[in-house]
């Protein structure tokens, strides 16, 4: 090959521009070159794998013991094969390849980003000499990889997190150079705005990719891995972004490596080398100019319509690759023969000698030429660590100022709650009657401020990508940001603790002196900084949220039970009593009651004996009915009091709080470690998982005619679609497409609040036309195709919109398809599952089951999905690859059968452009046959815009530019505004972004197109006579409509969803179960994490003693057991609020089933599950406490009680979460509604606060809180008629005084005993006498307000509050979601 031949025009970058060849000498110049790199999955991954599941959890141990008798060692993934490269300071060069062939692998090794796959021994990569290992260490920040996945703090405005990044380069002038960058970018705009995510409205979705692209521009690194970073960006800011990389990267010398899909003409002239990529084989490296030169000479012909980087993709595809006459038997059909030619080609051999000689120059610079260059390069963290944790602790505080009204509503909540709390134990009387209600009021605002700081944990996850982003561009170390969320965390703690507790102090009259007021306060605000700690210990110990959440909930259950107070000391059972050691929250307590309890007598309420028998005993003569009296004496020391009951001295006051901070600081370091050296969890590489059972290890299959090669794994991992989306496309679906509709619209207007969306659109589709809807970012197109859709649930909409020439009915979303932007699946489904529920759902009653399902099999073959049917849905990672998914969402809509028109928003974005071309062909195949078909397009090329019939053009606020026909070759719509001034459309030029660059959406290079740009085609549209042809055509398509109804669908084409009710319901039942069944970390974290509760409650009061005290720990047995509600809560809801983000965001926008299917359906599963769950938690707790074995009578029908009890908690539970989840829209804000009705509930059930002890204004609380008569039902089933036997502290010694006319202590007590209920221990003796005031445990639950002789009725009442709770969820949903949604459908003709 003649390398010193003058490439062609098309293949020849321009003369660089003057200021490109300007460089900065103090920049370090970072060139890399590599050999030998292999790269596999990490672990020992499979090329395929099964979708674990419940039952195979169960199976799980077994399988692993069985494995390691084995002696074959684990099969590993081959991703990449022998790479090698060289790229120098200032080139870029450009990586393509199909999906699946490994870009995205290559650049994550170059750039050390190596999560989710492993570099092979005996690879060698090395930047300017230095090797991965050394750069990484002490230049981590010089080298940067950005995925494709946009990670921002959603509270931040975008300049803020521009301004952020440009503080972490030790660089002066931070705001200026972020706005600069934000103005290149073109976000100067939206440079106020918050980014935002699902819960805070904020930037595009465009802007936030450019914010993302700006951010990593700002960290000036000096390699740079690109991976389809213009994905989702229109094509005239693609390319923008692409020449400001060129300029950057000539001017700073760096180096660029860059992975695009759709690479035009223009953007392929900006790279210097191109690297092509084949099933993770390396088939050519070099100069971009030479490689088409490179392959004809093999034999293969380049179309002249085809860009460069097309012609070079369409190489890896044996369906695609044209070859010239006479080289059929001589061109490399496989990878490795590829692979193979490369390797022997001239080119590679003069790469490989390359590389030797920029590594041998590395290695003969001596130290003093090495120590000087590194003079020049900047450290890995440009920033002290002091530095680090201030910008960190600045953008902290402007997190938390932007989203205030999270911070002060969180403080406002502790202060209600301080108050309820204070006003429940409104004014404790000096008395002793007031012993054990302050010790409980104690415990329990305790409880609340010990976990109060338990959010902190979802919060930390919530900014942890965040941080590990910012770790990776070397912006700071994520122990910094620790830090500054604890500094910044502390004036909220601080308020949130006084709020909390001032209302309860002096509600509750706790001690009034002012040391003991400061004190408890102290320890209090001690106690939750030491909580803090441990929580975001625990959180940062753990790789992902799921998994820190179990651990999380047993460790609170045990410090709740290990207090001190629910069981105290003495009663603790060995096994688990040691936590009381370790236990902030026991240190905390006990300092608090003696805080409370010291120094102080409390006088006698009620003294031993007394009543009308005893008249003749003087008060010196009896004892204090309380624990720590003495006989004689009419106060109680509460010193005494505390010391007897709970072991507590007063001595342990200060020594507790040095615990409590060597406890906190511990943890501290702890997290701070962790969160230093314990990065996230690590994707396990991208791969394909089966569903268990199917047949998915298919033997690789070559085709000897055209040398393809399939292998079941995904992405990184050879993918046998990435060769399937090139296959032919079955034309027989046209034998199932009916024809579509006349489908027109008339000055349709769109606002939210004042700002205008669209503007007065019209246009029409016909059938067996293929209309492209095209526009720069937020032009307003996914606006309009929401709009003429009728999925519009915000904002104003008017004009008039029509089918044949009639509005939109009830049932028009039925029958049309709306393949979203976004591919929206579920991610426990297969791919035949996922078409087999659209179909069921969404067809004609009137086609037979079997017909339903053979259409499915016929569709996947259609979209050539069939070796994929079974393959799991999955997420980004471990399931379908960005193509397979787009592909799964058109063959969703296709399943279907619409029969009126189809809706495409952006279907190619993310593809490349043979898979971009394969989804266009479809199109136009369905066209073909009959069917009109919306499609918006990003980034078409010249071939795939010359496919459509129709354009509609918008402009930037959504008003039209142009609509019409395209014509051949583009020559309709270029002459239209040619005609209107525009600058000629060269031959070369592509015709869709050439419009985009005279229309003014943004500026391009060319001085004519930005003189044109000026003009101002949205009024030369509307004044056009185009724009009248157009309004004449709409008329005559009203008039021509035919005025009888055409029934379309059959003869249930007037009904709004297709099947019946119950068939709804079975398919949706079914399709939630197997969901869960295929999710065994949400299923068995459930289980566990109740059976945990369960077991752990059982134990610790296992064979309870009946004494007082075992009394008081069976009651608090019953009221822990609430707590099953927090793990139900917080694992419910989550979910709930994805399946109905699934339903409304595509479910229901196209009638599959009824609204209220989804919640019949959910609360179908979920009482099977809590069914389950209850009886598992029923048996774990209820034998260990063993109070079966000493039940009077009907132990059985005891038993049955305290069993319905424990299950309708749990279907209250969790149907209160449900209850919320339907009303409310995020989750966040779902778990503490629900939460916060939890804890009212529990505040006023009867347990903490005794009905006869409640002020008058909450005595309502307490008949109407379910937990009332949950532990009514519970005790009553656990503690009627057992008799009480006191223990030896609880027992009262009473002396018989001198002159009594009684012979001994059964005669002296015998008429009070009677009276109160207790009974004497001792009758016989004369002197000494122990009196036990209580004989049964009926007499103290009926203190707590608790009938024993009606269990059912509290059986029923429950049961009455979770129907409620069944009711009240159809209800909400009705009154909060149907009416926004169903409020747009207007009268006759409006939109």
């Amino acid at each position: 090959m003649d390398r010193e031949k003058k490439p062609s025009q098309d293949d020849v970058r321009p003369q660089q521009p003057a200021h490109r060849q300007k460089t900065d000498d103090r920049r370090p110049r970072i060139g890399v070159s590599f050999r030998h790199v292999n790269c596999t999955g990490s672990g020992s991954v499979s090329s395929t794998r099964w979708q674990p599941t419940v039952g195979s959890y169960l199976f799980a141990i077994p399988s692993f013991l069985i494995s390691l008798l084995r002696s074959q060692s684990p099969q590993r993934v081959q991703i990449l094969y022998d790479m090698e490269g060289l790229i120098r300071p200032g080139e870029m060069l450009l990586v393509l390849g199909r999906p699946g062939s490994g870009c995205s692998t290559l650049l994550k090794a170059l750039a050390s980003s190596g999560r989710g796959f492993e570099i092979s021994k005996g690879s060698q990569i090395l930047y300017q000499g230095l090797p991965n290992q050394r750069t990484n260490k002490q230049f981590k920040g010089e080298r940067v990889y950005l995925a494709e996945l946009d990670v921002h703090f959603a509270e931040l405005t975008l300049g803020q997190t521009l301004e952020f990044a440009a503080s972490t380069r030790n660089q002066p002038d931070n705001d200026q150079i972020a706005r600069a960058t934000a103005e290149r970018f073109g976000l100067t705009d939206a440079y106020g705005t918050r980014v935002g995510n699902a819960m805070i409205r904020g930037i595009s979705g465009g802007e936030k990719r450019r914010t993302s692209i700006a951010e990593t521009f700002i960290g000036g690194a000096q390699f740079q891995c690109w991976d389809n970073s213009t994905r989702g960006l229109d094509s005239l800011t693609a390319l923008r972004f692409v020449k400001l990389l060129r300029e950057s990267t000539s001017s700073k010398q760096s180096t660029v490596a860059m992975s695009l899909y759709q690479a035009s003409q223009e953007m392929y002239h900006n790279f210097d080398k191109v690297m092509l990529l084949y099933e993770g084989r390396q088939i050519y490296f070099g100069p971009a100019h030479l490689a088409v030169e490179y392959f004809t000479s093999l034999g293969f012909e380049k179309r002249s319509s085809a860009t460069t980087a097309d012609f070079l993709t369409s190489l890896t595809s044996p369906e695609e690759r044209i070859i010239q006459e006479g080289f059929k038997n001589k061109v490399p059909r496989l990878p490795e023969e590829f692979a193979n030619v490369w390797k022997q080609s001239d080119l590679a051999k003069e790469l490989r000698a390359e590389i030797l000689e920029t590594e041998s120059v590395s290695c003969a610079n001596d130290d003093a030429g090495r120590a000087e260059q590194r003079q020049l390069w900047t450290s890995t963290y440009p920033l002290s660590w002091t530095m680090e944790v201030l910008i960190c602790t600045q953008r902290a505080l402007q997190r938390i100022r932007n989203e205030v009204g999270a911070t002060i509503g969180a403080v406002i909540a502790n202060g209600i709650l301080g108050l309820v709390v204070g006003s429940a134990f409104y004014s404790l009387p000096d008395s002793t009657d007031s012993l054990d209600q302050r010790a409980m009021l104690i415990f329990f605002a305790l409880v609340v401020n010990s976990f109060a700081p338990a959010y902190e944990i979802t919060i930390m996850w919530a900014t942890r990508p965040v941080v590990h982003k910012h770790h990776q561009y070397a912006f700071y170390h994520p122990f910094a940001e620790a830090v500054a969320s604890m500094v910044t965390e502390f004036p909220t703690k601080l308020a949130m603790s006084i709020c909390l507790h001032i209302p309860i102090y002096f509600l509750a009259n706790l001690k009034q002196t002012t040391s003991s007021f400061f004190i408890h306060l102290l320890f209090m605000f001690a106690n939750m900084m030491t909580m803090s700690m441990m929580f975001r210990m625990i959180g940062s110990l753990f790789k992902s949220l799921e998994k820190s959440i179990p651990p999380t909930s047993i460790i609170s259950l045990l410090c709740i039970v290990y207090t001190g107070f629910v069981v105290p000391p003495a009663y603790m059972k060995p096994w688990l009593g040691w936590f009381w050691r370790i236990n902030p929250v026991a240190y905390t307590y006990e300092s608090l009651m003696i805080n409370e309890f010291r120094d102080r007598l409390f006088p006698c309420a009620a003294a031993i004996p007394q009543g009308p028998a005893y008249t003749q005993v003087s008060r010196n003569e009896t004892t204090c009915a309380v624990i720590g009296s003495i006989a004689g004496q009419q106060t109680v020391d509460g010193s005494a009091y505390i010391d007897l009951k709970f072991g507590y001295v007063e001595e342990h006051l200060w020594r507790n709080l040095g615990i409590l901070f060597s406890l906190m600081i511990p943890f501290c370091v702890l997290y701070l470690l962790a969160s230093e050296y314990i990065p996230p969890q690590r994707s396990r590489g991208e791969v394909l998982l089966f569903k268990g059972g199917t047949s998915r290890r298919m033997p690789p299959k070559r085709c000897e005619e055209k040398g393809d090669m399939t292998i079941h794994v995904n992405e990184e991992v050879k993918v046998h679609a990435a060769n399937s989306s090139s296959r032919p496309i079955d034309t027989s679906i046209a034998t199932n497409t009916r024809p579509g509709a006349n489908f027109f619209w008339r000055s349709v207007n769109y606002k939210i609040k004042d700002r205008a969306i669209l503007t007065d659109i019209d246009g029409w589709v016909k059938p067996g036309t293929l209309t492209a809807l095209m526009g720069v970012t937020g032009a307003g197109k996914t606006a309009l195709l929401d709009t003429l859709a009728n999925r519009v649930t915000v904002g104003v909409v008017s004009g008039n919109v029509y089918v044949d020439g009639r509005p939109r009915d009830a049932n028009f979303q039925r029958h049309m398809g709306y393949v979203q932007q976004e591919d929206i699946h579920l991610h426990t489904a297969t791919v035949r599952e996922a078409l087999q529920f659209s179909a069921l759902l969404r067809q004609p009653t009137t086609t037979a089951k079997k017909e339903k399902m053979a259409y499915v099999e016929h569709i996947l073959e259609v979209m050539d999905m069939m070796p994929l049917a079974d393959a799991i849905v999955g997420v980004p990672g471990e399931g379908l690859n960005v193509e397979q998914r787009k592909r799964l969402t058109i063959a969703v809509e296709m399943v279907a059968k619409p029969n009126l028109l189809l809706f495409l928003d952006e279907p190619t974005s993310g593809l490349d452009s043979q898979t971009a071309w394969s989804v266009c062909s479809l199109l136009r195949k369905l066209t073909d046959n009959g069917q009109s078909i919306l499609c918006t397009i990003h980034q078409p090329s010249a071939q795939l815009f010359g496919m459509f019939d129709r354009l509609l053009l918008l402009d930037k606020g959504g008003t039209t530019l142009y609509f019409g026909d395209i014509g051949k070759d583009s020559s309709t719509v270029v002459g239209y505004f040619e005609s209107h001034g525009a600058p000629r459309c060269e031959p070369h030029e592509n015709p869709a972004e050439w419009m985009l660059q005279v229309t003014g959406n943004l500026p391009t290079g060319s001085s004519s197109h930005q003189s044109s740009a000026k003009e101002h085609w949205s009024q030369i549209w509307q004044l056009s006579p185009q724009k009248q042809s157009v309004i004449g055509e709409i008329e005559n398509l009203n008039d021509s409509a035919p005025q009888t109804s055409d029934d379309r669908s059959g003869s249930v084409g007037k009904r709004e969803y297709g099947p019946s009710i119950m068939c709804q319901i079975a398919v949706v039942s079914q399709r939630i179960f197997t969901e869960q069944w295929r999710d065994p970390t949400y299923t068995y974290s459930r289980i566990i994490l109740c059976i945990s509760i369960g077991l752990l409650n059982g134990i610790s009061f296992y064979n309870t003693s009946h004494d007082i005290q075992g009394l008081t720990n069976i009651l608090f047995s019953n009221f822990l057991l609430t707590q099953l509600f927090s793990s139900i809560n917080q694992l419910v809801i989550p979910r709930f609020i994805n399946g109905r983000r699934l339903f409304e965001a595509r479910e229901r926008h196209s009638q599959s089933y009824h609204w209220a299917v989804f919640i019949i359906s959910n609360l179908i599963v979920e009482l099977a599950w809590q069914t389950l769950i209850s009886v598992v938690v029923f048996l774990s707790w209820y034998y260990p406490l063993g109070l079966y074995r000493s039940l009077p009578s009907g132990t059985a029908e005891r038993g049955a009680i305290a069993f319905l009890m424990v299950w309708l908690l749990n279907l209250w539970a969790n149907t209160l979460s449900q209850l919320f989840g339907v009303g409310i829209e995020h989750a966040e804000l779902v778990v503490q509604a629900a939460t916060l009705c939890f804890w009212l509930s529990l505040v006023f059930c009867g347990v903490l606060v005794p009905p006869g002890a409640l002020p008058r204004f909450w005595i309502f609380m307490y008949r109407v809180s379910p937990l009332t008569y949950l532990i009514e039902g519970l005790a009553a089933s656990e503690l009627a008629g057992l008799r009480i036997e006191c223990s030896g502290v609880e027992t009262l010694h009473i002396q018989v005084p001198q002159g009594f006319p009684a012979r001994n202590c059964g005669e002296y007590l015998d008429d009070f005993a009677q009276g109160a209920g207790g009974y004497v221990v001792n009758p016989d003796d004369v002197s000494q006498c122990q009196y036990c005031p209580v004989t049964s445990a009926d007499t103290v639950l009926s203190r707590f307000g608790i009938d024993t002789q009606q269990p059912w009725r509290d059986v029923g009442i429950l049961a009455a509050y979770v129907c409620f709770n069944v009711i009240a969820m159809f209800g909400i949903y009705w009154l909060a979601r149907i009416p926004k949604r169903s409020s747009m459908r207007g009268q006759k003709g409006s939109v």
